[in-house]
């Protein structure tokens, strides 16, 4: 026995050890040293020392649990119980809710025990007579059900000893559920979270669900009853880990990382107020490398119409049963799903279009995005927001647009917030890109070394014009690229040599320090400066640190790995808004662009503005419609150009519908062939084959593998090559 193990446990058992057990491998025999009673404690936990033959000799501690039986020795007395159940979209089928309750010293004795109702049978609920398991049956409403049972003793010959229960029922609707907030605790079981009676002291108390749910109303500033506290789950049972998810609202439900932001700030506070031990806020299958998946990541809410019960004696809560489901793939690039209205895709109030051949959002004016995102936002230079944080790709894309008057500003961060617990893993990991003195610094760390990046940009970024930065990282590798780095200092030589490129001027790059491979963070992405608790960056052993200071502009088209992020409603945000007004208002007073909003978008800087039309409009107001030419079988369309265009950087539109699975859209060339780039369809996919050495043939082929293009549909396609760079769409 541990000789540090507690004076009940020395004197109440004896561990020996026996050489010659187990086939002369040795064991340990534990014998009792006194009689134990149930009712005074229910188990105890003996920690035995183990050693090897080694040498040195290797030793650990493992903890022995005696689990002590139960005589039914005492008579029962009437109980009352509360059940609560969250009946997720009123879809619950018949579920078993809670054992009806009789206060007993004696916990092992329900095969002495019969239960009846008092009176008729209630409609909405069904009892098991010898379990005394309650069942509520499929479509009961909301509402407070009070109801009556006896309970017959065999053993005592007790008959009819009362015992009620109430149950409530509430519906909890979808919304709620997505947008939840999660928190994982350790050394506390299901029932320890939900329990009211001390069997100890043999005393009500609160629970820690009810303590837990009154303190998020402190934090979020909302009144008890918009908070739910609907689903405790057991995780593991020896040492006890469970997962806990709470949602709440004023109107509409807030945004999960909100939820989890606040509880991850208030950690320290929430442990000691309600008495429990968090682990994790914002359950994370995919926080610790390779621990789920040898690469991407990608968690996936998992939410089941049964419904999950704890059942604690004189409480019982029926939660919906959700689980966080890691899996192996980069979500924004997982096109296998179909999609379909039902999950609500399109945001800030628009409406979803479901055809034969996918869906579309019709939306409201001022959000631009495919699905109606809100593409941009305003910041004052003391302000921030919150959005979810990044998900884990190994091979990941970040990019953004900015308009500023001021040299130093925060445009974006994601890592902790708040210091390092010092019983956990530490998961350092971060990524920060933020403007100094007029120029982007980069830093990024995979959890094995800081990454620093500044590209020296031939001119200031703080010109209120609008600029662009790409980030580009993979395992080992990550590059910073400016404007597409349509800057960089290119020289062809006459004697026909590869141009010499000099990109310093627009682009970084270097490797990530060994031996960490992927970003993997867990906090709240902030846009437009730092909300974090202070800390010492030291405690994560970082070698660079983000300076923070808050950005005075604006920043849109917030994309990672082709997902465009909604500005419109931050989980969480100061002194910021939604769109650009400081270049809507240049929108709004130029004449030229004042009706543009009708067939397309104005983009203004702070000085001057110009319509981008939609696709299939054209003119200084976008109000001309764009012709449409239709092709037979062996037709074409051949121009000569009559001026020099840009040998290092090309932009290309067109609208096209066809039926085809093959067929060439769009090919430029030079005059020998040489040189070319080629859009076309193949096997109903969009693709770009192009060639740039007029030296010899070294051709690239890239395509769309996820969208289909000839269902005779209306598509736009877009191709952009910027000195270092090709984007097709």
């Amino acid at each position: 026995m541990d000789p540090n193990a507690d004076d009940i446990i020395r004197a109440s058992f004896k561990v020996e050890h026996d050489q010659k057990g187990a086939n002369g491998d040795g064991m340990a025999v534990v014998t009792s040293l006194r009689s134990f009673d149930r009712e005074q404690q229910k188990e105890y936990l003996i920690p035995i020392v183990i050693k090897d033959s080694g040498n040195p000799a290797m030793s650990g501690t493992s903890t022995l649990t005696v689990v002590i039986g139960d005589v039914n020795d005492n008579k029962m007395q009437p109980g009352t119980k509360d059940i609560f159940v969250y009946n997720y979209m009123g879809q619950a089928p018949d579920t078993e809710i809670g054992r009806v309750y009789v206060y007993d010293l004696d916990d092992w004795d329900l095969p002495d025990k019969k239960f009846y109702w008092e009176g008729a049978e209630h409609p909405h609920f069904k009892l098991n007579e010898d379990s005394g398991m309650i069942t509520m049956r499929h479509g009961t409403q909301d509402g407070w059900y009070h109801l009556k049972f006896k309970v017959y003793d065999r053993k005592h010959t007790q008959t009819d000893v009362p015992a009620n229960v109430t149950v409530t029922v509430r519906e909890i609707p979808h919304e709620a559920v997505i947008n939840s907030g999660s928190v994982r605790i350790a050394g506390l079981t299901d029932e320890d979270f939900i329990r009211v009676w001390n069997y100890r002291s043999q005393s009500l108390q609160r629970s820690k669900a009810d303590r837990f749910r009154d303190k998020l109303a402190d934090l979020l500033n909302t009144e008890r009853e918009f908070v739910d506290v609907f689903s405790v789950q057991l995780r593991r049972k020896h040492p006890p880990v469970t997962d806990i998810r709470f949602a709440a609202h004023g109107s509409p439900y807030y945004k999960p990382v909100r939820l989890n932001g606040l509880v991850l700030m208030h950690r320290e506070e929430i442990e000691k107020d309600v008495g429990i031990n968090i682990t994790m806020v914002g359950i994370d299958e995919c926080l610790y490398e390779n621990q789920m998946c040898e690469g991407s990541c990608t968690n996936t809410l998992d939410i089941s119409t049964l419904p999950y019960m704890v059942n604690a004696n004189k409480t019982s809560l029926v939660g919906v049963r959700v689980d966080v489901i890691a899996e192996c793939t980069c979500g924004a690039r997982n096109f296998t799903k179909s999609e379909s209205c039902r999950t609500n895709p399109c945001y800030n109030g628009g409406r979803c279009i479901e055809g034969r051949y996918g869906l579309s959002c019709s939306c409201p004016s001022g959000y631009n995005g495919p699905r109606c995102q809100q593409t941009a936002r305003s910041f004052r230079g003391s302000g921030w927001a919150w959005y979810p944080p990044l998900d884990m790709c190994d091979n990941s894309h970040l990019s953004l647009e900015f308009i500023t008057r001021k040299a130093d500003g925060m445009l974006l961060y994601n890592g902790p917030i708040v210091p390092p617990e010092t019983d956990e893993v530490l998961v350092s990991d971060f990524i920060s890109l933020e403007l100094e003195r007029g120029t982007p610094r980069l830093l990024i760390d995979f959890g094995s070394g800081t990454l620093e990046l500044r590209v020296k940009t031939k001119k200031s970024l703080d010109d209120g014009e609008w600029h662009r930065i790409d980030v580009f990282w993979d395992t080992e590798n990550v590059r910073l690229v400016v404007d597409f780095c349509k800057s960089a200092d290119v020289a062809e030589l006459e004697d026909g040599t590869p141009p010499e490129f000099d990109d310093s001027s627009c682009q970084a790059h270097d490797t990530v320090p060994p031996f960490n491979e992927y970003l993997n963070v867990n906090a709240p992405l902030q846009l437009g400066g730092l909300y974090v608790e202070q800390f010492d960056p030291t405690h994560y052993h970082w070698q660079y640190m983000p300076v923070g200071k808050g950005f005075d502009g604006c920043i849109k088209n917030v994309f990672h790995n082709s997902k465009l992020y909604d500005l419109a409603n931050p989980g969480l945000t100061r002194n910021s808004q939604a769109g650009c007004p400081q270049t809507e208002d240049v929108c709004n007073t130029q004449e030229s662009t004042f009706r543009c909003w009708e067939h397309g978008m104005c983009v203004g800087s702070f000085s001057e503005a110009r319509c981008q039309c939609k696709p299939g409009w054209t003119g200084p107001g976008c109000i001309t419609p764009t012709v449409p030419t239709t092709f037979k079988p062996q037709s074409y369309v051949k121009y000569a150009l009559s001026f020099e265009p840009d040998r290092f950087s090309t932009h290309m539109q067109l609208r096209f519908r066809t039926r085809e699975e093959h067929g060439e859209l769009f090919r430029v060339s030079d005059q020998h062939n040489r040189e070319y780039g080629i859009l076309e369809i193949k096997d109903s996919r969009l693709h770009f084959r192009y060639n740039l050495n007029s030296l010899r043939t070294e051709e690239k082929d890239i395509w769309l593998s996820a969208i289909t293009v000839g269902d005779g549909q209306w598509h736009t396609a877009k191709v952009s090559n910027a000195c270092c760079a090709i984007h097709n769409s």
